[in-house]
């Protein structure tokens, strides 16, 4: 049974997961930073295992900016990361967001743009440590809910 665990602030699970995943695997080197310490961190267990991670940052009181979406591999293709991204959603929108946005890795825009992400701002490409990136957002609000995302009055 997956878990979800919310905490403020990056946790020693969060940190290992982010490593893994996107310094050992894709060679980022400024993976972690200010934002750490504040943001809203998220880790999903599975049987005590942690298997994947995410974070949300407050933009404005409608928007938050969903980021450092990280599944570890043995766990990928199982559905693990759409769960991930409904809980971050659903957790973005208890907090009073609107609006989610994502920074994402131009060959994840497949995955997000299933979940309702989509391009905004002209669609402009820029990088990360040579990574090319793409800003998608979602409409969180309950009329625009799709695929799996629950809304409870």
């Amino acid at each position: 049974m997956i878990k979800p665990v919310f905490t403020i602030g990056i946790t020693p699970d969060a940190k290992l997961i982010r490593e893994e995943v996107f310094i050992k695997e894709q060679g980022f080197t400024n993976e972690f930073d200010e934002d750490d310490k504040t943001c809203v961190t998220l880790v999903l267990y599975l049987d005590d295992i942690p298997i994947a991670t995410g974070r949300l940052l407050k933009v404005d009181p409608a928007t938050y900016q969903i980021g450092r979406v990280a599944v570890r591999a043995p766990y990928r293709h199982k559905q693990v990361g759409s769960y991930l991204m409904s809980f971050l959603c659903e957790k973005a929108r208890t907090l009073g967001a609107t609006t989610a946005i994502v920074h994402a890795q131009v060959s994840k825009r497949d995955f997000y743009n299933r979940l309702g992400f989509y391009e905004f701002g002209g669609g402009v490409i820029d990088e990360d440590e040579g990574v090319p990136h793409i800003y998608l957002s979602k409409d969180l609000r309950p009329s625009h809910f799709r695929r799996g995302y629950r809304y409870h009055k």
